[in-house]
């Protein structure tokens, strides 16, 4: 099949994407290329280092181009860490550990009232070597990947809810 049969397959195919009210979840709603309404989340700090970078990650996902808007909500998480051994050997040593992260929030409204409670799960895998530096390294680095992934699914349900409120609005 040549080229340009296979690009007008293709446009015909994403066609009728555009009448049914189709839009991407991660695209821009502006030209500036980022969601107004994720952008006014303020995003409250979060206790210790694992809070402070699931508040960052979040602060930086939620207004990626840090442009200054006014907070017409807030973003309240509270998150829990937890490391634990896999693969338990005879002498028992273990050979992989994980860390289990969970994360409950609230969007509060600015009266008080909370408009979206959610909880995300995730859980990181590493190995542990003889060697203690690569160890830690290893379990930082999983620590802070479980942590992007419980930013993401929560920027994702926000977006959901904004989305979903901006079509009840319209």
């Amino acid at each position: 099949m040549s080229w340009s049969r296979r690009t007008l397959l293709i446009a015909l195919a994403a066609a009728p994407l555009g009448g049914c009210g189709f839009h991407p979840l991660y695209g821009g709603r502006t030209a500036g290329g980022y969601d107004p309404d994720l952008a006014a989340i303020k995003v409250m700090s979060i206790p210790n280092r694992d809070g402070q970078i699931l508040a960052l990650s979040l602060r930086e996902k939620l207004n990626p181009r840090g442009v200054d808007t006014p907070a017409r909500y807030t973003l309240k998480t509270v998150i829990a860490l937890a490391r634990g051994d896999l693969g338990i050997e005879r002498n028992a040593t273990s050979l992989r550990g994980q860390v289990d992260v969970t994360a409950a929030y609230d969007l509060i409204a600015p009266g008080g009232a909370i408009l979206l409670h959610g909880r995300s799960h995730t859980i990181s895998a590493f190995n542990i070597v003889q060697d203690g530096y690569a160890t830690k390294v290893a379990e930082d680095d999983a620590r802070e990947r479980a942590l992007n992934d419980v930013s993401d699914d929560i920027v994702m349900n926000l977006a959901l809810f904004v989305r979903n409120r901006r079509a009840s609005a319209n």
